[in-house]
């Protein structure tokens, strides 16, 4: 998958999520899944819909009569590219000072499991050299 924009506004954030939740969705089963003063008409949450699907962050597949529309990548992936994304334009010395800040706001049981997780990579690293 191409690198993505970032999403943009608030409608589609919220719909981005509703579907993260949902896994599949039809425009009305998206629409009941917003909360409610992003429940707009339906006509606003197809359109929306269909603009991400454009956009590559949407698969769409017909289903009788309804179109169900599923995310192409989970959450994380999305916002590990929207961070990676923003991170490339930064100098190194601000990419470290932002990486740290942002570690430094987790709480212990976060940094514990981030410190699995970064010993997992680590090791795969090491298998792959081999």
């Amino acid at each position: 998958m191409a690198d993505l924009t970032p999403i943009q506004g608030e409608l589609q954030t919220q719909i981005m999520a509703a579907l993260w939740r949902l896994e599949t969705g039809t425009v009305e089963q998206v629409r009941g899944a917003l909360p409610s003063r992003y429940r707009g008409a339906y006509t606003t949450v197809q359109t929306v819909l269909n603009r991400l699907a454009e956009r590559g962050f949407l698969a769409r597949e017909r289903s009788g009569p309804a179109i169900v529309y599923k995310p192409k990548l989970t959450e994380a992936q999305y916002l590990s590219r929207t961070i990676k994304h923003t991170l490339a334009a930064a100098s190194p010395d601000a990419r470290q000072a932002a990486l740290a800040q942002l570690i430094s706001g987790l709480g212990d049981n976060e940094r514990a499991h981030l410190k699995r997780l970064t010993d997992e990579v680590d090791a795969a690293r090491r298998g792959k050299r081999r």
